[in-house]
Protein backbone atom coordinates (compact mmCIF):
# COMPACT_ATOMS: atom_id res chain seq x y z
CA UNK A 1 0.00 0.00 0.00
CA UNK A 2 1.07 3.60 -0.46
CA UNK A 3 2.12 5.48 2.64
CA UNK A 4 -0.70 6.94 4.74
CA UNK A 5 -0.14 10.45 6.04
CA UNK A 6 -0.80 11.27 9.69
CA UNK A 7 -2.03 14.85 10.08
CA UNK A 8 -2.01 17.12 13.10
CA UNK A 9 -5.66 16.74 14.16
CA UNK A 10 -8.11 19.59 14.60
CA UNK A 11 -8.63 19.96 18.36
CA UNK A 12 -11.36 22.61 18.39
CA UNK A 13 -12.64 25.59 16.43
CA UNK A 14 -10.31 28.10 18.12
CA UNK A 15 -7.20 25.88 18.14
CA UNK A 16 -4.94 26.29 15.10
CA UNK A 17 -1.82 24.48 16.30
CA UNK A 18 -0.57 21.98 18.86
CA UNK A 19 2.76 21.09 20.45
CA UNK A 20 4.12 17.56 20.27
CA UNK A 21 4.77 16.33 23.81
CA UNK A 22 6.34 12.98 22.95
CA UNK A 23 6.31 10.19 20.38
CA UNK A 24 5.03 6.93 21.84
CA UNK A 25 6.15 5.05 18.72
CA UNK A 26 9.47 5.33 16.88
CA UNK A 27 10.36 5.03 13.19
CA UNK A 28 10.33 1.35 12.26
CA UNK A 29 7.79 0.38 14.92
CA UNK A 30 4.71 -1.60 14.00
CA UNK A 31 1.47 0.23 14.80
CA UNK A 32 -2.13 -0.90 14.88
CA UNK A 33 -5.09 1.20 13.83
CA UNK A 34 -6.30 3.44 16.69
CA UNK A 35 -3.15 2.71 18.72
CA UNK A 36 -1.59 5.82 20.28
CA UNK A 37 1.35 7.07 18.21
CA UNK A 38 2.09 10.41 19.91
CA UNK A 39 0.86 12.80 22.58
CA UNK A 40 0.13 16.45 21.84
CA UNK A 41 -0.76 19.51 23.90
CA UNK A 42 -2.66 22.72 23.20
CA UNK A 43 -3.41 25.68 25.42
CA UNK A 44 -6.67 23.96 26.39
CA UNK A 45 -6.10 20.23 26.60
CA UNK A 46 -3.59 17.39 26.23
CA UNK A 47 -4.52 14.53 23.93
CA UNK A 48 -3.31 11.30 22.35
CA UNK A 49 -3.17 10.90 18.56
CA UNK A 50 -4.07 7.41 17.29
CA UNK A 51 -2.80 5.71 14.14
CA UNK A 52 -5.21 6.11 11.20
CA UNK A 53 -4.25 2.63 9.92
CA UNK A 54 -2.17 -0.42 10.75
CA UNK A 55 1.34 -0.76 9.37
CA UNK A 56 4.89 0.41 10.01
CA UNK A 57 5.80 3.95 11.07
CA UNK A 58 8.18 4.89 8.27
CA UNK A 59 8.73 8.61 8.87
CA UNK A 60 8.42 11.19 11.65
CA UNK A 61 8.48 14.78 10.39
CA UNK A 62 8.46 16.73 13.67
CA UNK A 63 10.13 16.23 17.02
CA UNK A 64 8.99 16.63 20.63
CA UNK A 65 8.45 20.31 21.58
CA UNK A 66 7.75 21.28 17.94
CA UNK A 67 4.58 23.33 17.48
CA UNK A 68 2.71 22.27 14.35
CA UNK A 69 -0.27 23.78 12.57
CA UNK A 70 -3.49 21.79 12.32
CA UNK A 71 -3.64 19.80 9.09
CA UNK A 72 0.13 19.51 8.61
CA UNK A 73 1.61 16.06 7.90
CA UNK A 74 3.46 14.91 11.03
CA UNK A 75 4.28 11.29 10.14
CA UNK A 76 3.76 8.55 7.56
CA UNK A 77 2.69 4.92 7.93
CA UNK A 78 3.62 2.32 5.33
CA UNK A 79 2.74 -1.32 4.83
CA UNK A 80 3.81 -3.76 7.53
CA UNK A 81 7.55 -4.33 7.30
CA UNK A 82 8.23 -1.21 5.22
CA UNK A 83 11.70 0.26 5.50
CA UNK A 84 12.08 3.67 7.19
CA UNK A 85 12.46 6.68 4.92
CA UNK A 86 15.96 8.07 4.56
CA UNK A 87 16.65 10.62 7.25
CA UNK A 88 14.08 9.05 9.60
CA UNK A 89 12.72 12.30 10.97
CA UNK A 90 13.04 16.00 10.51
CA UNK A 91 14.50 18.02 13.39
CA UNK A 92 12.59 21.19 12.69
CA UNK A 93 9.33 22.45 11.25
CA UNK A 94 9.32 23.58 7.64
CA UNK A 95 7.37 26.55 6.25
CA UNK A 96 4.11 25.61 4.60
CA UNK A 97 4.10 25.08 0.87
CA UNK A 98 3.85 28.32 -1.02
CA UNK A 99 5.55 30.36 1.69
CA UNK A 100 9.13 29.16 1.21
CA UNK A 101 10.10 31.96 -1.11
CA UNK A 102 8.38 34.58 0.99
CA UNK A 103 10.07 33.34 4.18
CA UNK A 104 13.48 33.33 2.50
CA UNK A 105 12.90 36.81 1.09
CA UNK A 106 11.90 38.13 4.51
CA UNK A 107 14.96 36.52 6.11
CA UNK A 108 17.23 38.05 3.47
CA UNK A 109 16.04 41.62 3.96
CA UNK A 110 18.77 43.89 5.35
CA UNK A 111 18.17 45.48 8.75
CA UNK A 112 18.94 49.17 9.19
CA UNK A 113 21.70 49.79 11.73
CA UNK A 114 20.41 53.12 13.04
CA UNK A 115 17.36 55.31 12.77
CA UNK A 116 16.12 58.62 14.01
CA UNK A 117 12.48 57.54 14.30
CA UNK A 118 10.95 54.20 13.51
CA UNK A 119 7.18 53.83 13.18
CA UNK A 120 5.79 50.36 12.52
CA UNK A 121 3.92 50.80 9.27
CA UNK A 122 0.50 49.58 10.37
CA UNK A 123 -1.19 51.46 7.55
CA UNK A 124 1.73 51.88 5.15
CA UNK A 125 3.31 48.46 4.87
CA UNK A 126 3.76 48.76 1.14
CA UNK A 127 2.83 50.80 -1.91
CA UNK A 128 -0.53 49.04 -2.05
CA UNK A 129 -1.19 49.02 1.67
CA UNK A 130 -0.47 45.28 1.97
CA UNK A 131 -0.36 44.42 5.68
CA UNK A 132 -0.29 40.61 5.31
CA UNK A 133 1.81 38.80 7.90
CA UNK A 134 3.61 35.72 6.54
CA UNK A 135 3.83 32.38 8.31
CA UNK A 136 7.53 33.02 8.92
CA UNK A 137 9.39 36.34 8.81
CA UNK A 138 12.89 34.92 9.01
CA UNK A 139 12.97 35.16 12.81
CA UNK A 140 9.85 33.39 14.09
CA UNK A 141 6.63 31.75 13.00
CA UNK A 142 3.15 33.29 13.22
CA UNK A 143 0.14 31.02 13.69
CA UNK A 144 -2.93 31.20 11.40
CA UNK A 145 -4.95 32.70 14.26
CA UNK A 146 -2.47 35.51 14.85
CA UNK A 147 -2.10 36.18 11.11
CA UNK A 148 -5.88 36.38 10.70
CA UNK A 149 -6.18 38.74 13.67
CA UNK A 150 -3.38 40.91 12.29
CA UNK A 151 -5.16 41.16 8.95
CA UNK A 152 -8.49 42.01 10.60
CA UNK A 153 -6.94 44.67 12.85
CA UNK A 154 -4.69 46.07 10.07
CA UNK A 155 -1.50 45.27 11.98
CA UNK A 156 1.61 45.01 9.82
CA UNK A 157 4.53 42.62 10.01
CA UNK A 158 6.74 45.45 11.27
CA UNK A 159 4.32 46.19 14.11
CA UNK A 160 3.70 42.60 15.14
CA UNK A 161 7.44 41.95 14.94
CA UNK A 162 7.93 44.32 17.88
CA UNK A 163 5.68 42.31 20.21
CA UNK A 164 7.21 40.12 22.91
CA UNK A 165 5.92 36.57 22.51
CA UNK A 166 5.19 34.16 25.36
CA UNK A 167 4.92 31.08 23.13
CA UNK A 168 7.54 28.56 22.12
CA UNK A 169 10.67 30.21 20.69
CA UNK A 170 9.18 33.62 21.45
CA UNK A 171 6.13 33.14 19.27
CA UNK A 172 3.30 35.65 19.58
CA UNK A 173 0.23 33.83 20.91
CA UNK A 174 -3.40 34.82 20.52
CA UNK A 175 -3.40 36.03 24.13
CA UNK A 176 -0.26 38.13 23.54
CA UNK A 177 -1.89 39.74 20.53
CA UNK A 178 -5.18 40.41 22.33
CA UNK A 179 -3.32 42.00 25.25
CA UNK A 180 -1.45 44.24 22.81
CA UNK A 181 -4.64 45.30 21.02
CA UNK A 182 -6.17 46.41 24.33
CA UNK A 183 -3.34 48.91 24.75
CA UNK A 184 -2.96 49.87 21.10
CA UNK A 185 -4.17 53.20 19.82
CA UNK A 186 -5.56 53.75 16.32
CA UNK A 187 -2.06 54.58 15.12
CA UNK A 188 0.83 52.80 16.81
CA UNK A 189 3.29 55.10 18.55
CA UNK A 190 6.68 55.89 17.06
CA UNK A 191 9.62 54.05 18.53
CA UNK A 192 12.08 56.93 18.88
CA UNK A 193 15.74 55.92 18.83
CA UNK A 194 18.95 57.71 19.69
CA UNK A 195 20.92 58.30 16.51
CA UNK A 196 23.68 55.71 16.10
CA UNK A 197 22.86 53.81 19.28
CA UNK A 198 19.85 51.66 18.43
CA UNK A 199 18.48 52.30 21.95
CA UNK A 200 15.24 54.11 22.86
CA UNK A 201 15.48 57.74 23.96
CA UNK A 202 14.48 58.64 27.52
CA UNK A 203 11.38 60.43 26.20
CA UNK A 204 10.37 57.59 23.91
CA UNK A 205 6.76 56.31 24.25
CA UNK A 206 6.26 53.30 26.51
CA UNK A 207 6.59 49.89 24.92
CA UNK A 208 3.54 47.60 24.62
CA UNK A 209 2.48 45.85 27.80
CA UNK A 210 4.56 42.82 28.69
CA UNK A 211 3.14 39.36 28.46
CA UNK A 212 1.62 37.55 31.43
CA UNK A 213 4.99 35.92 32.12
CA UNK A 214 6.76 39.18 32.92
CA UNK A 215 10.41 39.84 32.19
CA UNK A 216 12.66 36.82 31.98
CA UNK A 217 15.97 37.34 33.77
CA UNK A 218 19.14 35.31 34.04
CA UNK A 219 20.09 33.52 37.24
CA UNK A 220 22.83 36.11 37.67
CA UNK A 221 20.29 38.95 37.51
CA UNK A 222 18.13 37.12 40.05
CA UNK A 223 21.07 36.71 42.39
CA UNK A 224 20.84 32.92 42.13
CA UNK A 225 24.00 32.15 40.18
CA UNK A 226 25.78 29.21 41.77
CA UNK A 227 22.85 28.52 44.11
CA UNK A 228 21.24 25.05 44.35
CA UNK A 229 18.19 25.67 42.18
CA UNK A 230 16.36 23.70 39.50
CA UNK A 231 14.99 25.40 36.38
CA UNK A 232 11.79 23.66 35.28
CA UNK A 233 10.28 24.26 31.86
CA UNK A 234 6.62 25.25 32.04
CA UNK A 235 4.14 22.80 30.55
CA UNK A 236 1.65 23.97 27.94
CA UNK A 237 -1.14 23.69 30.51
CA UNK A 238 0.79 25.78 33.05
CA UNK A 239 1.46 28.47 30.41
CA UNK A 240 -2.26 28.58 29.66
CA UNK A 241 -3.00 28.95 33.39
CA UNK A 242 -0.53 31.84 33.68
CA UNK A 243 -2.10 33.71 30.79
CA UNK A 244 -5.68 32.98 31.88
CA UNK A 245 -5.08 34.16 35.45
CA UNK A 246 -3.30 37.32 34.30
CA UNK A 247 -6.15 37.98 31.88
CA UNK A 248 -8.86 37.61 34.51
CA UNK A 249 -7.06 39.98 36.90
CA UNK A 250 -6.72 42.56 34.13
CA UNK A 251 -10.33 42.13 32.98
CA UNK A 252 -12.72 41.45 35.85
CA UNK A 253 -13.49 43.57 38.92
CA UNK A 254 -13.10 40.83 41.54
CA UNK A 255 -15.22 40.96 44.70
CA UNK A 256 -15.61 38.12 47.22
CA UNK A 257 -18.29 36.93 49.60
CA UNK A 258 -18.04 34.08 52.13
CA UNK A 259 -21.02 32.16 53.50
CA UNK A 260 -21.03 29.60 56.30
CA UNK A 261 -23.32 26.67 55.52
CA UNK A 262 -24.58 23.82 57.70
CA UNK A 263 -24.48 20.65 55.59
CA UNK A 264 -25.04 18.17 58.41
CA UNK A 265 -28.07 16.75 56.59
CA UNK A 266 -26.01 15.98 53.48
CA UNK A 267 -23.10 14.53 55.47
CA UNK A 268 -25.44 12.18 57.31
CA UNK A 269 -27.19 11.17 54.08
CA UNK A 270 -23.93 10.53 52.22
CA UNK A 271 -22.51 8.46 55.08
CA UNK A 272 -25.64 6.29 55.10
CA UNK A 273 -25.48 5.39 51.40
CA UNK A 274 -21.86 5.77 50.25
CA UNK A 275 -21.03 2.04 50.43
CA UNK A 276 -24.20 1.02 48.58
CA UNK A 277 -23.63 3.82 46.08
CA UNK A 278 -20.10 2.57 45.31
CA UNK A 279 -21.41 -0.97 44.83
CA UNK A 280 -24.22 0.18 42.54
CA UNK A 281 -22.38 2.75 40.39
CA UNK A 282 -18.74 1.79 40.73
CA UNK A 283 -17.40 5.13 42.01
CA UNK A 284 -17.54 7.30 45.12
CA UNK A 285 -20.23 9.90 45.71
CA UNK A 286 -18.26 13.07 46.49
CA UNK A 287 -19.29 16.31 48.16
CA UNK A 288 -18.29 18.09 44.96
CA UNK A 289 -21.38 16.59 43.30
CA UNK A 290 -23.63 18.04 46.03
CA UNK A 291 -22.09 21.52 45.71
CA UNK A 292 -22.56 21.44 41.94
CA UNK A 293 -26.13 20.16 42.28
CA UNK A 294 -27.12 22.91 44.73
CA UNK A 295 -25.44 25.81 42.92
CA UNK A 296 -26.80 24.64 39.56
CA UNK A 297 -30.32 24.92 41.02
CA UNK A 298 -29.45 28.40 42.28
CA UNK A 299 -28.13 29.47 38.86
CA UNK A 300 -31.51 28.66 37.37
CA UNK A 301 -33.08 31.07 39.87
CA UNK A 302 -30.44 33.77 39.35
CA UNK A 303 -29.30 33.47 35.71
CA UNK A 304 -27.42 36.79 35.79
CA UNK A 305 -24.68 35.01 37.78
CA UNK A 306 -24.48 32.62 34.82
CA UNK A 307 -24.09 35.47 32.33
CA UNK A 308 -21.15 37.11 30.57
CA UNK A 309 -20.16 40.56 29.35
CA UNK A 310 -19.80 41.09 25.61
CA UNK A 311 -18.67 44.67 24.98
CA UNK A 312 -21.50 46.83 26.31
CA UNK A 313 -23.99 43.95 26.22
CA UNK A 314 -24.87 41.20 28.69
CA UNK A 315 -25.41 37.68 27.38
CA UNK A 316 -27.73 35.78 29.72
CA UNK A 317 -27.19 32.05 29.23
CA UNK A 318 -30.21 29.80 29.59
CA UNK A 319 -28.05 26.72 30.06
CA UNK A 320 -25.39 25.74 32.60
CA UNK A 321 -22.08 24.26 31.45
CA UNK A 322 -20.68 23.69 34.92
CA UNK A 323 -16.89 23.61 35.24
CA UNK A 324 -14.98 22.11 38.14
CA UNK A 325 -11.25 22.29 38.80
CA UNK A 326 -9.25 19.06 38.61
CA UNK A 327 -5.73 18.90 40.05
CA UNK A 328 -3.47 16.77 37.86
CA UNK A 329 -0.64 14.56 39.08
CA UNK A 330 1.78 16.84 37.20
CA UNK A 331 0.81 19.71 39.50
CA UNK A 332 -1.16 21.47 36.77
CA UNK A 333 -4.85 22.31 36.88
CA UNK A 334 -7.56 21.83 34.29
CA UNK A 335 -11.26 22.71 34.27
CA UNK A 336 -13.59 20.40 32.33
CA UNK A 337 -17.26 21.29 32.34
CA UNK A 338 -20.49 19.33 32.52
CA UNK A 339 -22.60 20.29 29.52
CA UNK A 340 -26.24 21.25 30.22
CA UNK A 341 -25.80 20.46 33.88
CA UNK A 342 -29.21 21.99 34.65
CA UNK A 343 -30.85 18.88 33.16
CA UNK A 344 -29.06 16.38 35.42
CA UNK A 345 -30.05 14.98 38.81
CA UNK A 346 -27.51 14.24 41.54
CA UNK A 347 -26.59 10.84 40.10
CA UNK A 348 -26.09 12.32 36.62
CA UNK A 349 -23.84 15.05 38.02
CA UNK A 350 -21.85 12.56 40.10
CA UNK A 351 -21.38 10.34 37.03
CA UNK A 352 -20.15 13.29 34.94
CA UNK A 353 -17.77 14.42 37.70
CA UNK A 354 -16.25 10.94 37.92
CA UNK A 355 -15.95 10.55 34.15
CA UNK A 356 -14.47 13.98 33.42
CA UNK A 357 -12.20 13.87 36.46
CA UNK A 358 -10.73 10.50 35.46
CA UNK A 359 -10.26 11.48 31.83
CA UNK A 360 -8.60 14.72 32.90
CA UNK A 361 -6.03 12.82 34.96
CA UNK A 362 -5.46 10.36 32.10
CA UNK A 363 -4.98 13.14 29.54
CA UNK A 364 -8.01 12.00 27.54
CA UNK A 365 -10.22 15.10 27.60
CA UNK A 366 -11.43 16.51 24.29
CA UNK A 367 -11.40 20.24 23.44
CA UNK A 368 -15.18 20.26 23.84
CA UNK A 369 -14.82 19.05 27.43
CA UNK A 370 -12.92 22.21 28.41
CA UNK A 371 -14.70 24.85 26.31
CA UNK A 372 -17.84 26.99 26.67
CA UNK A 373 -18.09 26.84 30.46
CA UNK A 374 -20.55 29.21 32.17
CA UNK A 375 -19.79 28.80 35.91
CA UNK A 376 -17.03 27.08 37.90
CA UNK A 377 -16.49 25.38 41.26
CA UNK A 378 -13.13 24.74 42.92
CA UNK A 379 -13.25 22.40 45.91
CA UNK A 380 -10.17 23.63 47.77
CA UNK A 381 -11.33 21.82 50.91
CA UNK A 382 -10.27 18.48 49.44
CA UNK A 383 -6.67 19.64 49.99
CA UNK A 384 -7.17 20.91 53.55
CA UNK A 385 -7.96 24.66 53.44
CA UNK A 386 -11.11 25.75 55.26
CA UNK A 387 -11.62 28.60 52.78
CA UNK A 388 -10.42 29.77 49.37
CA UNK A 389 -10.70 32.94 47.29
CA UNK A 390 -10.47 31.74 43.67
CA UNK A 391 -10.07 33.84 40.53
CA UNK A 392 -12.86 34.02 37.96
CA UNK A 393 -12.52 31.76 34.92
CA UNK A 394 -12.97 34.19 32.00
CA UNK A 395 -15.32 34.96 30.35
CA UNK A 396 -17.52 33.69 33.16
CA UNK A 397 -18.79 36.13 35.78
CA UNK A 398 -18.39 34.09 38.97
CA UNK A 399 -16.66 31.12 40.57
CA UNK A 400 -17.52 29.34 43.82
CA UNK A 401 -14.97 27.91 46.24
CA UNK A 402 -15.78 25.17 48.76
CA UNK A 403 -13.62 24.79 51.87
CA UNK A 404 -12.98 21.84 54.14
CA UNK A 405 -16.01 20.41 55.95
CA UNK A 406 -15.44 20.78 59.69
CA UNK A 407 -17.57 19.56 62.62
CA UNK A 408 -17.79 22.33 65.20
CA UNK A 409 -20.17 23.67 67.88
CA UNK A 410 -22.78 26.11 66.65
CA UNK A 411 -25.94 27.56 68.17
CA UNK A 412 -28.81 25.39 66.98
CA UNK A 413 -31.64 27.25 68.76
CA UNK A 414 -31.72 30.38 70.90
CA UNK A 415 -30.69 28.46 74.00
CA UNK A 416 -28.97 25.31 72.77
CA UNK A 417 -25.71 24.38 71.10
CA UNK A 418 -24.79 21.36 69.02
CA UNK A 419 -22.02 19.94 66.84
CA UNK A 420 -22.77 20.47 63.18
CA UNK A 421 -20.92 19.78 59.90
CA UNK A 422 -20.06 23.26 58.61
CA UNK A 423 -18.41 24.47 55.41
CA UNK A 424 -17.34 27.90 54.14
CA UNK A 425 -18.50 28.62 50.58
CA UNK A 426 -16.95 31.63 48.86
CA UNK A 427 -18.07 33.39 45.71
CA UNK A 428 -15.73 35.50 43.61
CA UNK A 429 -17.80 37.58 41.21
CA UNK A 430 -17.24 40.23 38.57
CA UNK A 431 -18.61 43.45 40.03
CA UNK A 432 -19.02 44.89 36.54
CA UNK A 433 -22.00 42.58 36.12
CA UNK A 434 -22.88 41.04 39.49
CA UNK A 435 -23.59 43.34 42.45
CA UNK A 436 -23.24 42.37 46.11
CA UNK A 437 -26.98 42.00 46.63
CA UNK A 438 -27.35 39.60 43.70
CA UNK A 439 -24.31 37.62 44.82
CA UNK A 440 -25.75 37.39 48.34
CA UNK A 441 -29.15 36.20 47.11
CA UNK A 442 -27.52 33.62 44.90
CA UNK A 443 -25.38 32.26 47.72
CA UNK A 444 -28.37 32.20 50.08
CA UNK A 445 -30.14 30.07 47.46
CA UNK A 446 -27.18 27.68 47.41
CA UNK A 447 -27.26 27.54 51.20
CA UNK A 448 -30.99 26.84 51.15
CA UNK A 449 -30.59 23.96 48.68
CA UNK A 450 -27.83 22.38 50.75
CA UNK A 451 -29.38 22.81 54.20
CA UNK A 452 -32.81 21.65 53.06
CA UNK A 453 -31.55 18.84 50.84
CA UNK A 454 -34.44 16.49 50.06
CA UNK A 455 -33.01 12.98 50.21
CA UNK A 456 -36.14 11.52 48.63
CA UNK A 457 -35.85 13.69 45.53
CA UNK A 458 -32.73 11.85 44.30
CA UNK A 459 -34.35 8.43 44.20
CA UNK A 460 -31.14 7.03 45.63
CA UNK A 461 -32.60 5.54 48.77
CA UNK A 462 -35.35 3.78 46.83
CA UNK A 463 -32.86 2.40 44.32
CA UNK A 464 -30.19 1.49 46.88
CA UNK A 465 -32.54 0.44 49.63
Amino acid sequence: MSDIEMLMPKMGESIAEATIVRWVKNVGDTVKKDETVLEISTDKVDSEVPAPASGTLTEILYQADDTVEVGQVIARIGAAGSAPKSGGSAPAAKPAAGNDGQAKAEAAKPVAATAVAERPAAHHAGPRGDTAVPRHDGKRFYSPVVRAMAKEQNVSLEEIGELPGSGKDGRVTKQDFEAYLQNRTSAPPARVMEVGTGTPRADAPAAPARSAFGEKKTLEQLGLAGKPVEVVKMSTVRKAIVKAMRNTIDTAAHVNQVHEVDISRIVKFRESIKKRFKQEYGFNLTYTSFFIWASCRALERFPMVNSMINGDEIIVKKFVNYGFAVALDSGDLIVPNIKNCQNLNLVGIATAVDDLGNRAKQGKLTPDDTSAGTFTLTNVGSFGPIMGMPLINQPESAIMGAGKIVKRPVMVTEDSWGFRDMVYLSLAFDHRLVDGALAGRFMMAVEEELQNFDTDSTGLERRLG
